[in-house]
Parts: C-alpha cells; sequence; structure tokens
C-alpha cells in the first residue's frame, strides 16, 4: 500500500503533467498525439518540479510507464533531455507547436506530428553541436532552416557562406518561414550577431519583411556545463 506522502506527490505529478498543455496552450490537446503531449508536458513538469525531489521521481516514474513499451518514446523522452539543456525547448520548439496549434485547432492532422518528430530531430543533433547536412524541416505546417554559426577565426570569410546558403535554401525552397541562427561560446556568439546584421539587409534586398528576436543566455553545451549561447529567429512575414 502507497503511503499517504506518497500519493501526495504523485498527485502533484500527474496534476502539472496534465495541467501544463492547457498552461502553454489549450489547443495542443487537440492538434497533437496524446503521448506526445504527454511526454513533452512530463519533461516541462520535470523542470518546474526540479527543487522537489520527490515530485520529481513521480514525474520520472510517470515518465517510466508511459515509455516502457514504446522504444520511439523513450527516445522522445532522451532527447528533450538535450535539447533543453540547450534551452532550445523553451525557445524553439514548444513556441512552434503553440504557434502551429492556435493556426490548426480545432483540425486534426497526423502529418502534424510527423512534423514535430522531424524538428525534434533535428534540434536534438543541434543541441549537441553536431553538424547536419540539412538543417532544416520543410513540411506542409512546419518550414524552418537552422544555420548553425561554428567556425569564429576568420568571421568575413566564414559568414558569406552562410548568407549564400540562406540565399539558396530560400530559392529552392519555397515558404521558409523562420531561420533560426545558432552559436556557442563567446566569439561565435560574436560571429552569430554579425550574421543576423547580414540576414536582416539581405532579405530586405529580396523585398522579404524579416521580423528578428533574439536571445543571449547561458546553458549547458556539449561538456560545458555553463556555455554562452545564442540564439536568433528570423521570423519572414
Amino acid at each position: 500500500m502507497k503511503s499517504g506522502r506518497r500519493s501526495r506527490y504523485e498527485n502533484i505529478a500527474r496534476a502539472l503533467i496534465t495541467s501544463i498543455p492547457d498552461l502553454l496552450a489549450s489547443e495542443m490537446k487537440v492538434v497533437y498525439d496524446d503521448k506526445l503531449i504527454t511526454c513533452l508536458s512530463a519533461h516541462v513538469a520535470r523542470s518546474i518540479a526540479k527543487e522537489n525531489q520527490p515530485v520529481v521521481t513521480a514525474i520520472n516514474e510517470a515518465i517510466d510507464s508511459l515509455t516502457r513499451d514504446d522504444v520511439n518514446l523513450r527516445k522522445l523522452a532522451s532527447e528533450l533531455v538535450e535539447i533543453d539543456d540547450r534551452s532550445l525547448l523553451s525557445r524553439v520548439l514548444i513556441p512552434e507547436m503553440i504557434e502551429i496549434a492556435k493556426q490548426r485547432h480545432p483540425h486534426r492532422d497526423s502529418s502534424i506530428d510527423e512534423e514535430v518528430l522531424k524538428l525534434i530531430d533535428v534540434l536534438y543533433p543541434l543541441a549537441r553541436g553536431e553538424v547536419i547536412d540539412e538543417p532544416m524541416v520543410y513540411g506542409k505546417y512546419i518550414r524552418i532552416l537552422f544555420v548553425l554559426v561554428a567556425r569564429p577565426e576568420k568571421i568575413e570569410a566564414m559568414l558569406e557562406p552562410h548568407v549564400s546558403y540562406v540565399k539558396h535554401v530560400l530559392r529552392k525552397y519555397q515558404g521558409i518561414n523562420s531561420i533560426y541562427i545558432l552559436a556557442a561560446g563567446k566569439k561565435n556568439v560574436v560571429a552569430a550577431k554579425a550574421l543576423k546584421m547580414l540576414l536582416e539587409a539581405e532579405l530586405k534586398s529580396m523585398n522579404l519583411e524579416p521580423m528578428l528576436r533574439d536571445y543571449e543566455y547561458e546553458g549547458r553545451y556539449r561538456d560545458a556545463p555553463k556555455m554562452k549561447l545564442y540564439l536568433c529567429k528570423i521570423k519572414i512575414l
């Protein structure tokens, strides 16, 4: 028989997991797959309750129960941890999911879940600092390009290929609506800020309307617990 205290912690964990979609955007529960939302909510709940270890334990048990017989959900739960370490969960994944949910509600389309999982598959290696051949998602609902700034030794020589690449992608893939610039480390952050200004000017010269928002913060990156990180979202209107 469970003790009253343990039962209370489990009730708190359950309440957190259940309420988080409503706190983020109630439309998410209609638009997305239940297990996807539960897995995401459990991770957010664990972050909220991180100072209360008994509640965190109860949330971990809930995640284990949810993912025990589903290898894909176990993979998803593990990837969300890495993505959140670089703050890409709160700055990329969740905002994009909320925006789509509000646009699509109350209509349900399973391809939305597939595109969100594709986005997670791209964010995961980027959060780990890995270079991927095609850092983008080009679907029906999600059309995002990522630019990872990584070699600051020769800023001018390094940034021009990024600008050319973005122009190439925009010509090849019609309808890209967001570009994210990512950087880690002081020198890379400086380079990324320079790239932001270059891309803004370039997009305007293409008769596009970029809307920029950037963040400079600290987070876990590779083996460093506190690395200077940078993210800029360029929304193309």
